[in-house]
């Protein structure tokens, strides 16, 4: 693959300084991937440049430096390549960097930086859904008007992707983007109006844009969360779980963990033996009820799709949790 003319001239010219921060990094990190980082140089980069080139020339320079140092901590971090993580990092640069030509010339370090750490952090759990996140980012990213606006859509989107612990903080974001982007970031028709979403939004974790209004609701579908670790799933017991005001403290054999769930996703972090056995807050006096292999809600009966023998419910104050002794995973339903 042969690179674009502005990168050349700009390697040509500074050859000596290149070379010198390659040779560095040889230095300091044994089994440095040089073919890796070349690829990338000539795969992600080089479309930097480009890009940049083509809003604002008199910056070329400045971005194709930062790129270049950046891409060198990405390989020796071996966050590049042909492997999972490399492949959303890679995608990244390809598909989405170039359409940012002006947002990167006015802050390279800072959008190289943020867009890497996002593609990473987006390929880090299978809970996340990467290509997601990626495909809404090509769509819209070019609409924002500023570096700031660019990354509060990263964040709003990441949430979008299944990152449900970004909720808040990605509500907060949504507020500092223009309204019609906003309501396209969360799937919301142009007509809607942010203020009324945003309420929706934070009033009701399992509300979406796209819910049905003054008609009847469409019938519950759980989301699974979970899986044996022998096959390369969370748990290696069947789960316990509590509730808590923010989602459910989780029991699998001698590990914990907290998890969040909500519309768009659901994500476990670990947490400790003594946060579990805490009094338990949250839940609600009257969730729904079992009968048999039934959930019973206030408007709606589920039919569970697993023995009646040791089912066991639980709820906060948006979310119903069941879980049962013959599966490792988690059925999650919106309590409303």
């Amino acid at each position: 693959m042969a690179i674009s003319e502005p990168f050349a001239r700009i390697l040509t010219a500074g050859r000596a300084q290149f070379n010198s921060r390659v040779a560095e990094v040889r230095r300091r990190v044994p089994g440095f991937d040089s073919e890796a980082f070349g690829l990338f140089l000539e795969s992600g980069v080089d479309r930097v440049v480009v890009a940049v080139a083509g809003q604002a020339p008199e910056r070329a320079v400045t971005a194709a430096i930062v790129a270049y140092d950046i891409a060198l901590v990405l390989t020796a971090q071996v966050l590049t390549g042909a492997h999972a993580r490399g492949a959303l990092l890679g995608r990244t640069w390809r598909e989405l960097v170039p359409l940012l030509g002006r947002q990167v010339a006015e802050q390279p370090r800072e959008v190289l930086g943020a867009l890497s750490n996002a593609a990473v952090f987006m390929s880090s759990n299978p809970a996340l859904r990467g290509d997601e996140w990626l495909n809404h980012m090509v769509s819209l990213a070019g609409q924002t008007q500023s570096v700031d606006e660019l990354l509060a859509l990263g964040q709003l989107l990441s949430w979008r992707a299944g990152a449900t612990q970004f909720r808040e903080s990605a509500l907060a974001a949504a507020d500092r983007l223009p309204e019609a982007l906003a309501l396209k970031a969360v799937g919301a028709a142009a007509t809607a109006g942010w203020p009324s979403v945003r309420q929706q939004l934070q009033a009701n974790p399992w509300w979406l844009p796209d819910s049905p209004s003054g008609r009847a609701p469409r019938p519950r579908r759980a989301r699974l969360f979970g899986e044996f670790t022998g096959l390369g799933g969370t748990f290696s017991q069947p789960p316990e779980l509590r509730a808590c005001a923010t989602g459910f403290l989780v029991k699998s054999h001698e590990r914990y963990g907290l998890l969040l769930a909500d519309a768009w996703g659901a994500v476990l972090f670990p947490t400790s033996r003594d946060v579990y056995a805490a009094p338990a807050t949250g839940g609600v006096e009257l969730p729904p009820v079992l009968k048999g292999a039934s959930l019973v809600f206030a408007d709606e009966v589920v039919a569970i799709d697993l023995p009646a023998e040791g089912l066991r419910v639980v709820a906060n104050d948006h979310t119903v949790a069941l879980t049962s002794p013959y599966t490792h995973r988690i059925h999650l339903f919106p309590l409303q």
